[in-house]
C-alpha cells in the first residue's frame, strides 16, 4: 500500500476534522473517494473543497451507527466503483462531561452506536470486498483513551477500548489474509468533536470545548498526515501527538496507578 494513488478509500465522518483532512490530503495523491457523514451541510463542502478529479468522489449523508444505512450504502459504494482498497472508520461523538452515575442509558447507547456499531458496521458490510483485492486496509480510529480511560467520559472511553478491542481481534482473524488492520490513537485532536455536542447547555458544552481546545495540541491536518504514513506503512497501531505517546508510556510503565501519574502531567 506504498502508493495510494487510484485507490478506492471509504472515510466515515468526513465532514469535518480529521474525516476532512482525510479527504483532502487523499484526494491529492489521487486516491478515489467514498465519504460519508451524518451532517448532508458539510460533507458537501468537504466535497467543495476536492479541487482534483471531483469525478471520482461519491458521497453519502447518513448516520453510521444505522445498519440498514450502512449496507445502503456500502451496495453503493461497490455499485460506483466496483471495488475498495481501504476503509478509514473515523465517524465519531462524544457526550458533555457527566459521571457514569448521571449519564442515561440513551447516552449511552447512542455513542456506542456511532463510536463503536459504526466502527463493526463499516468493516463488517466491506471485509469481504477488501479480501477480494491484491492488497486492502482497515483502519479503525480509537483514541488514547482506549490505553487511558478518562473519568466523566466513560460511554466514549467504554466506546473507544471497545473499537480497539475488536480491532485488534480482527487483525488476528485476517492475519492469512492481504488485508492489513490497524488501530489509530489520537491524543489531543483540534477538531469539532466537541463543538458538536449535543446539548440543552450549550454555554456549558462552550466551556469545555474550549478547554479542550487548549490541550488539544495535534491538528486535523497533521493527524490525517500520519494516518495516510501509518496506512502507507502498514503500521498495526498508529499513535498521534506528543500527549498520546506520553499518556502510552506511562500506562506501559505504569499500569497499575496511572492515573495519577497523569492527572499530574495533564
Amino acid at each position: 500500500m506504498r502508493n495510494l494513488q487510484g485507490k478506492v478509500i471509504v472515510i466515515t465522518g468526513a465532514g469535518s476534522g480529521i474525516g476532512r483532512a482525510l479527504a483532502l490530503q487523499l484526494a491529492a495523491e489521487g486516491s478515489l473517494l467514498a465519504l460519508c457523514d451524518i451532517n448532508p451541510v458539510s460533507l458537501a463542502e468537504t466535497e467543495g473543497m476536492i479541487d482534483f478529479h471531483r469525478d471520482f468522489v461519491f458521497t453519502k449523508a447518513f448516520d453510521v451507527g444505522t445498519l440498514s444505512d450502512f449496507q445502503s450504502f456500502a451496495a453503493d459504494v461497490i455499485r460506483n466503483f466496483g471495488h475498495v482498497d481501504v476503509v478509514i472508520n473515523n465517524a465519531g461523538k462524544t457526550l458533555m462531561q457527566q459521571s457514569i452515575e448521571k449519564s442515561s442509558y440513551a447516552e449511552f447507547e447512542d455513542v456506542l452506536a456511532v463510536n463503536l456499531m459504526g466502527v463493526i458496521y463499516g468493516t463488517r458490510e466491506f471485509l469481504p470486498h477488501l479480501k477480494a483485492r491484491p492488497e486492502a486496509a482497515i483502519v479503525n480510529i480509537a483514541s488514547i483513551f482506549s490505553t487511558a480511560a478518562y473519568p466523566y467520559q466513560a460511554p466514549y472511553s467504554a466506546s473507544k477500548y471497545a473499537v480497539r478491542g475488536f480491532t485488534e481481534a480482527l487483525r488476528q482473524e485476517t492475519a492469512r489474509t492481504k488485508v492489513a488492520v490497524q488501530v489509530v490513537m489520537p491524543g489531543g485532536i483540534r477538531t469539532n468533536i466537541v463543538h458538536n455536542i449535543e446539548t440543552n447547555d450549550p454555554v456549558s458544552r462552550n466551556k469545555f470545548a474550549a478547554r479542550f481546545d487548549k490541550s488539544a495540541i495535534t491538528s486535523a491536518d497533521e493527524a490525517a498526515r500520519q494516518i495516510i504514513k501509518g496506512i502507507k506503512q502498514k503500521q498495526p497501531r498508529i499513535l498521534i501527538g506528543r500527549d498520546a505517546r506520553l499518556m502510552d508510556l506511562v500506562v506501559r510503565i505504569f499500569p497499575d496507578n496511572y492515573e495519577k501519574i497523569l492527572k499530574k502531567l495533564f
